[in-house]
């Protein structure tokens, strides 16, 4: 294990100070010890001796660079964040060092001559969204964390979180161009200016998918979208077999994709569909949003979902024209995680677990009982289910006790990772949503093999020589 040298906080701060602008830097204990945290139960322990130096909060990609330049000089460890929304432990701070915050990276420029727009790293997805939304254009990213989500982080991790990946694609098919700071401070500016994808070696796709550990992505260049039409519905279930089935035949009748094809178990539904002032649920249920190029082409697909989906014997399945409604339901799935830990009272871990499609009915009874076995996890009873099940992926969720000592919790996380490693590695997939290292390390030695690792750690020493940028997200065996 790489031993970096120590620090006093006033000296970092002090050199920082003279490379940076005053309001770029932060030395309040808050703010050092809340950018050094993320979301998952049992992460928020920290001691003194793991709060950061500082905080740096650059606005451009040169005040980047300078950063860089210098913790690479004095090997001292830096950790990039964005909004700290990420549930695998990527945005933990491991070492004492520095936080790098890419919040005031907010730049939007919309080129429709050329039909593609840049923006900073840590805009905020839903202001893409909106912005690009008035000029007709479409982000292809939807993130349960749209309304703190950074792009860059988004796009480091390649994920359109709840959209359909064999219907929409990943960000690596939209992202045409980067600017990248590496760990020594030097500038790439990679990919192209044209929709003409580049052939051969492309360096944007080391850093797209990067697990933040190669570079720092600053600036991002992504092809416009047309805005599309859309069309909706919603089927209720008895059960959550029959339920699985539906999502299936979906694809093996080859019946056309949605967007999204989202679940809530009945716990869930109950839960959300009473805080949004629904009328109570009759079961489980799956929401679906067709896109078509236009009204004709939506509906179109819509109606064949829900003919196919009829075929497993719902309770109800239909098409919703209200788009209140529509709103309302669709809003009960994005909250479902706020909405559980509200009813449930008190802290939540969650598992991402990813099914084949002639696995999908298999995967879900896997999954509704996956604490069996497990001694803590088992305390809790069946997990909460909700997801992207077009998608074909499972987020079960459990409330952990408040009163629980850390230390159980801890184990009844460590118990929900081991059991999520196990189901990915049954299926033969792996998660696509929140990155493949920190808690999955272990995971992608397993799914993968040593070798594999190996070659990541070394692609890692090529880009990053003294192992500065974001250590421990890629741990040592």
């Amino acid at each position: 294990m790489i031993k970096y040298p120590e620090y006093k906080p006033e000296k970092v701060q002090e050199d920082l100070r003279e490379i940076l602008p005053e309001d770029a830097i932060s030395k309040s204990i808050f703010e050092r010890i809340n950018n050094s945290l993320d979301p998952y139960t049992g992460a928020t322990d920290i001691t003194p001796d793991e709060v950061p130096y500082a905080v740096v909060w650059p606005k451009s990609t040169e005040e980047v660079s300078r950063i860089m330049t210098y913790a690479n000089s004095k090997q001292i460890p830096v950790y990039v964040r964005g909004s700290g929304t990420s549930l695998h432990g990527a945005a933990k701070f491991h070492r004492r060092g520095i936080v790098l915050n890419v919040r005031r990276l907010n730049r939007l420029e919309i080129n429709k001559a050329d039909q593609y727009f840049e923006c900073g790293a840590g805009l905020r997805c839903l202001d893409v969204k909106e912005r690009l939304a008035k000029e007709g254009y479409f982000l292809p990213m939807a993130p349960g964390s749209i309304r703190v989500a950074s792009m860059g982080g988004l796009v480091s991790n390649n994920t359109t979180a709840h959209a359909i990946d064999s219907a929409l694609g990943k960000p690596r098919d939209y992202v045409i161009g980067l600017d990248v700071v590496l760990a020594t401070g030097e500038v790439l500016h990679v990919g192209s200016k044209s929709h003409r994808r580049i052939a051969g070696t492309d360096l944007t796709q080391y850093f797209v998918g990067g697990d933040g550990i190669l570079g720092i992505i600053t600036n991002i260049r992504m092809r416009l979208m047309p805005m599309f039409k859309s069309a909706y519905g919603v089927a209720f279930f008895d059960d959550l077999i029959p339920l699985a089935r539906s999502a299936q035949r979906i694809y093996q009748e080859n019946a056309p994709l949605p967007l999204f094809l989202e679940l809530l178990d009945k716990r869930c539904a109950e839960l959300t569909f009473e805080i949004q002032g629904l009328p109570k649920p009759s079961g489980p249920l799956i929401m679906f949003h067709a896109m078509g190029v236009n009204e004709d082409a939506a509906t179109y697909k819509i109606n064949r979902i829900v003919e196919v989906i009829k075929k497993e014997h719902p309770i109800e399945a239909k098409r919703i024209t209200d788009v209140e409604e529509w709103d309302k339901i669709w809003l009960a799935r994005e909250s479902a995680l706020p909405f559980v830990i509200q009813g449930g009272k008190g802290t939540f871990a969650l598992a991402e677990i990813v099914s084949t499609v002639g696995g999908l009915v298999d995967c879900m009874k896997d999954v509704m009982h996956m604490g069996k076995g497990m001694p803590t996890l088992d305390e809790l009873g069946d997990p909460y289910i909700f997801g992207h099940i077009g998608a074909l992926t499972f987020h079960p969720t459990y409330i952990i006790p408040v009163v629980w000592p850390a230390e159980k919790k801890a184990e009844a996380v460590a118990e929900m990772f081991q059991k999520e490693a196990d189901l990915n590695i049954k299926y033969e997939t792996t998660g696509g949503e929140w990155g493949q290292f920190c808690k999955r390390s272990a995971f992608f030695v397993r799914r993968y093999g040593e070798k594999a690792y190996q070659l990541v750690r070394g692609i890692k020493k090529v880009f990053d020589p003294n192992d500065i940028l974001n250590p421990n997200i890629l741990p040592e065996e």
